[in-house]
């Protein structure tokens, strides 16, 4: 293991622990130990202030040297190259500089290539599906880029309910153009900081009408593709746009995207906010289940993206700390084994009355950690 600059760091270089956030109040995990390094990551350290990473030296030792990329960092370096292209043509798709009628074959072809990729790459790969949307995240935030870490999330909740192959290729091309309506929108709207006037609120909720209405004119996108655009700003009561469906009403695509658009929404940087920690974003979106939310799909997306991995060391609410041990259906309340100065005692966060006003407040980075 060799220490490197950030400045030096290369792609293919490969992890020997994780890269974490400078300061024990921000502090979260960046990138995990093993994960190949893509260009797009190394720009993130450099955003975030990481001075530099601890690298597996396996004949690193001189920084400057070009990398020989072993076959697991060459697939890596691959998967890289298919995402970077793919936010080349959801760019193009998204910003033609005129009103989108339908979309071509050719980018009907291109949307189709992107999720055949999401799914053979990503959605088997939680960690790299997670750092990869970690990259895509910054403050020059554009539609398409939303949408392809939504698709990408919602591979992996498909693949947690079960869905089949087809089922979640549908998932993942209308994930991908969910949001296509906004192009037509006035884009001031869209990238206004502050909040928007009544009638700017009504031009926005346009945008699922109208990205429906491209997919249909497209002729290319059967029902169940369309029903997810038309229908992924519906709220599980009703209170939803555009036409106030409830339940199980809303079509099951629509309520995966769901969950999936609004928990990009809050973990994404804007320059208006900062941006929400995966965990009390995920503490919100459960609170918000029979509301906002389907039960069913928000567990299935708390499986997905746990953010207490067992091993995960944790501060607790009465400011002790631990490492999770176990899970329990719901994540995001383990079971913690309590380590430091009272060191041996396990809490179970969801089946212990004793306990059930206790929550974990974020990730430990402290110098007193013991086993």
């Amino acid at each position: 293991m060799i220490i490197v600059n950030v400045e030096k760091l290369r792609e293919g270089m490969q992890l020997a622990e994780d890269v974490c956030t400078t300061t024990a109040k921000e502090y979260k995990v960046l990138l995990k130990k093993g994960m190949f390094l893509s260009s797009q990551m190394i720009n993130v350290m450099k955003e975030k202030g990481i001075k530099s990473a601890k690298i597996v030296s396996g004949g690193l030792e001189d920084a400057e040297t070009p990398v020989n990329l072993s076959s697991a960092a060459a697939a890596e370096k691959q998967r890289n190259e298919r995402i970077s292209r793919a936010l080349t043509d959801l760019d193009e798709i998204f910003d033609c500089n005129e009103e989108i009628k339908e979309l071509s074959h050719t980018a009907v072809q291109k949307v189709d290539n992107i999720a055949n990729d999401i799914i053979y790459d990503i959605a088997s790969d939680t960690s790299f599906l997670g750092n990869q949307m970690i990259a895509l995240q910054n403050y020059d935030d554009y539609t398409y880029k939303h949408c392809l870490r939504v698709s990408m999330m919602a591979a992996s909740v498909s693949a947690e309910l079960g869905l089949s192959e087809d089922e979640t290729k549908e998932v993942v091309v209308s994930g991908l153009l969910h949001d296509i309506g906004k192009s037509n929108i006035d884009h001031d709207i869209i990238i206004k900081p502050g909040k928007l006037t009544d009638e700017e609120f009504a031009e926005i909720k346009r945008h699922p009408v109208i990205g429906y209405n491209i997919l249909k004119n497209s002729g290319e996108y059967n029902s169940n593709i369309m029903s997810g655009v038309l229908f992924h700003q519906e709220k599980y009561d009703g209170s939803g746009y555009p036409t106030g469906i409830a339940g199980e009403e809303i079509p099951l695509i629509a309520r995966i995207l769901t969950v999936c658009d609004v928990f990009d929404a809050l973990t994404s940087n804007r320059p208006y906010r900062t941006p929400w920690s995966v965990a009390e974003t995920e503490e919100y979106i459960l609170g918000a289940c029979d509301q906002h939310f389907d039960y069913e799909v928000t567990k299935a997306f708390l499986r997905a993206f746990n953010p207490y991995p067992i091993g995960t060391m944790v501060q607790l609410s009465d400011k002790r700390h631990g490492v999770v041990i176990r899970h329990n259906e719901n994540v995001l309340r383990p079971v913690v084994r309590i380590m430091g100065k009272f060191a041996g005692e396990e809490l179970d966060l969801m089946n212990d009355f004793r306990f059930l006003t206790t929550s974990i407040t974020g990730l430990y980075n402290g110098d007193d950690f013991t086993q």
